[in-house]
Protein backbone atom coordinates (compact mmCIF):
# COMPACT_ATOMS: atom_id res chain seq x y z
CA UNK A 1 0.00 0.00 0.00
CA UNK A 2 2.01 2.98 -1.32
CA UNK A 3 2.38 5.84 0.65
CA UNK A 4 2.46 9.23 -1.32
CA UNK A 5 5.66 10.67 -1.14
CA UNK A 6 5.19 14.45 -0.98
CA UNK A 7 6.18 17.43 1.11
CA UNK A 8 2.29 17.81 1.89
CA UNK A 9 1.92 14.35 3.66
CA UNK A 10 2.42 14.11 6.82
CA UNK A 11 2.97 11.26 9.20
CA UNK A 12 0.03 10.07 11.07
CA UNK A 13 -0.60 6.65 12.90
CA UNK A 14 -4.05 6.70 11.26
CA UNK A 15 -2.46 5.93 7.72
CA UNK A 16 -3.73 2.03 7.15
CA UNK A 17 -6.58 1.95 9.58
CA UNK A 18 -10.24 2.33 9.06
CA UNK A 19 -11.57 6.02 9.77
CA UNK A 20 -12.90 6.87 12.84
CA UNK A 21 -16.72 7.75 12.78
CA UNK A 22 -18.93 9.53 14.59
CA UNK A 23 -22.55 10.99 14.21
CA UNK A 24 -22.92 14.88 14.06
CA UNK A 25 -24.94 17.80 13.55
CA UNK A 26 -24.57 19.37 10.45
CA UNK A 27 -25.00 22.93 9.71
CA UNK A 28 -28.30 22.73 7.93
CA UNK A 29 -29.63 21.40 11.30
CA UNK A 30 -29.42 17.44 10.39
CA UNK A 31 -27.54 14.91 11.81
CA UNK A 32 -25.87 12.12 10.33
CA UNK A 33 -22.54 9.76 10.20
CA UNK A 34 -19.41 11.67 9.05
CA UNK A 35 -18.05 8.77 7.59
CA UNK A 36 -21.46 7.21 6.23
CA UNK A 37 -21.23 10.64 4.53
CA UNK A 38 -18.66 9.13 1.87
CA UNK A 39 -21.63 6.64 0.45
CA UNK A 40 -18.87 4.16 0.32
CA UNK A 41 -16.69 5.99 -1.73
CA UNK A 42 -13.18 7.71 -1.67
CA UNK A 43 -13.29 10.73 0.85
CA UNK A 44 -10.99 13.57 1.58
CA UNK A 45 -12.40 14.77 5.14
CA UNK A 46 -11.31 18.61 5.66
CA UNK A 47 -11.09 19.62 9.50
CA UNK A 48 -11.26 24.10 9.69
CA UNK A 49 -12.62 26.56 11.16
CA UNK A 50 -14.59 29.70 10.12
CA UNK A 51 -11.19 31.59 11.98
CA UNK A 52 -8.84 29.95 10.63
CA UNK A 53 -6.95 32.07 8.12
CA UNK A 54 -5.50 29.00 6.44
CA UNK A 55 -8.48 27.25 6.01
CA UNK A 56 -10.04 30.57 4.31
CA UNK A 57 -7.31 30.20 1.98
CA UNK A 58 -8.18 26.01 1.42
CA UNK A 59 -11.37 26.84 0.98
CA UNK A 60 -11.18 29.43 -1.48
CA UNK A 61 -9.27 26.56 -3.46
CA UNK A 62 -11.59 23.33 -2.61
CA UNK A 63 -14.84 25.01 -3.51
CA UNK A 64 -14.29 26.40 -7.20
CA UNK A 65 -12.78 22.38 -7.75
CA UNK A 66 -15.67 20.98 -5.79
CA UNK A 67 -17.86 20.36 -8.45
CA UNK A 68 -14.69 18.48 -10.37
CA UNK A 69 -13.40 16.25 -7.18
CA UNK A 70 -16.79 14.87 -7.16
CA UNK A 71 -17.22 13.84 -10.50
CA UNK A 72 -14.29 11.74 -9.92
CA UNK A 73 -16.08 10.00 -7.38
CA UNK A 74 -14.47 11.36 -4.68
CA UNK A 75 -16.59 13.10 -1.53
CA UNK A 76 -15.71 16.19 0.05
CA UNK A 77 -16.97 15.91 3.95
CA UNK A 78 -16.40 19.10 6.00
CA UNK A 79 -15.79 19.21 9.82
CA UNK A 80 -15.95 22.49 11.63
CA UNK A 81 -13.80 21.80 14.73
CA UNK A 82 -14.70 23.88 17.82
CA UNK A 83 -17.80 26.56 16.41
CA UNK A 84 -22.13 26.55 16.42
CA UNK A 85 -24.28 26.18 13.39
CA UNK A 86 -24.85 30.07 13.61
CA UNK A 87 -20.93 30.50 12.69
CA UNK A 88 -20.90 28.25 10.05
CA UNK A 89 -23.82 29.79 8.09
CA UNK A 90 -22.93 33.25 8.38
CA UNK A 91 -19.47 32.32 6.99
CA UNK A 92 -20.76 30.53 4.21
CA UNK A 93 -23.42 33.03 3.30
CA UNK A 94 -20.27 35.80 3.49
CA UNK A 95 -18.35 33.80 1.24
CA UNK A 96 -20.67 33.13 -1.18
CA UNK A 97 -20.56 29.08 -0.82
CA UNK A 98 -23.00 26.96 -1.05
CA UNK A 99 -21.92 24.63 1.63
CA UNK A 100 -22.55 21.76 4.21
CA UNK A 101 -20.51 21.27 6.88
CA UNK A 102 -20.27 18.91 9.72
CA UNK A 103 -19.95 20.57 13.61
CA UNK A 104 -17.52 18.95 15.74
CA UNK A 105 -19.20 22.02 18.41
CA UNK A 106 -17.21 19.93 21.45
CA UNK A 107 -14.24 19.00 19.28
CA UNK A 108 -14.66 15.34 19.83
CA UNK A 109 -12.94 14.18 16.29
CA UNK A 110 -9.95 16.24 17.47
CA UNK A 111 -8.30 12.81 19.37
CA UNK A 112 -9.69 10.00 17.15
CA UNK A 113 -8.39 12.14 14.50
CA UNK A 114 -4.92 13.44 16.06
CA UNK A 115 -5.49 16.72 14.98
CA UNK A 116 -3.06 19.22 16.31
CA UNK A 117 -3.75 21.59 13.92
CA UNK A 118 -6.06 23.12 11.17
CA UNK A 119 -6.73 22.68 8.08
CA UNK A 120 -6.46 19.23 8.36
CA UNK A 121 -7.10 16.84 5.38
CA UNK A 122 -7.85 12.95 5.66
CA UNK A 123 -8.03 11.10 2.46
CA UNK A 124 -10.06 7.84 2.96
CA UNK A 125 -10.07 5.36 0.13
CA UNK A 126 -13.11 3.20 -0.69
CA UNK A 127 -12.69 0.89 1.45
CA UNK A 128 -12.91 3.77 5.07
CA UNK A 129 -9.05 3.18 5.53
CA UNK A 130 -6.84 6.14 5.79
CA UNK A 131 -4.21 6.68 3.30
CA UNK A 132 -2.65 10.10 3.32
CA UNK A 133 -3.10 13.41 5.54
CA UNK A 134 -2.35 16.86 4.75
CA UNK A 135 -2.78 20.46 5.81
CA UNK A 136 -2.80 21.71 2.37
CA UNK A 137 -4.70 20.54 -0.71
CA UNK A 138 -2.54 19.00 -3.23
CA UNK A 139 -2.79 19.51 -6.51
CA UNK A 140 -2.36 15.76 -7.37
CA UNK A 141 -5.18 14.77 -4.92
CA UNK A 142 -5.77 11.84 -6.77
CA UNK A 143 -2.48 10.26 -5.97
CA UNK A 144 -3.18 10.82 -2.09
CA UNK A 145 -5.73 7.53 -2.02
CA UNK A 146 -2.83 5.30 -2.18
CA UNK A 147 -2.55 2.28 -4.92
CA UNK A 148 -6.08 0.32 -4.61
Amino acid sequence: MGQVSSNKAVESSLIGKAAPDIVLMKSDGSTSSVIGARQGGKAIIVFWATWCPNCYEEMGTLYPNWKTIEQKGIKIILVDVGEGKDDVQKYFKQRQMNLISFLDIDTSMQGPYHLVGIPTLIFIDDKGIVRSVTHEFPEDYTNYFGNQ
